[in-house]
């Protein structure tokens, strides 16, 4: 019995080890999407509580133009459309059809 523990630790630690090399893209579910203007450019982005949400530094601002590789995850600290956005800056995202927040949720452009 204790071999078949001792086992099944190396088999989890082995799990896990392999786990941590994965990128921090994959093991949280970041997309990553060229955006149309008025927002337009390259972002990397979320769904968090059924809302769209960017990868940002601060919360209020998005990583534009920064790929996947470039940002440190362990410091991101997602704008979330919805009641974050109108937070940081006034609207939700939804309500121009054309926001990367309405984009990235999947709602058409009209």
């Amino acid at each position: 019995m204790s071999k078949l523990i001792s086992g099944s630790r190396v088999v989890v630690a082995l799990a896990l080890l392999a786990a941590a090399n994965v990128p921090a893209v994959a093991q949280t579910g970041w997309r990553y999407r060229n955006f149309p203007p008025p927002n337009g450019g390259w972002l990397v982005y979320r769904t968090i509580g059924g809302n769209p949400a960017c990868a940002s530094y601060n919360g209020r601002d998005c990583l534009w133009g920064v790929h996947t590789d470039q940002i440190d995850f362990n410091r991101v600290r997602p704008l979330v459309c919805g009641a974050g956005h109108r937070d940081a800056w006034g609207v939700t995202g939804y309500e121009d059809p054309r926001h990367w927040c309405n984009l990235a949720r999947g709602r058409p452009i009209d």
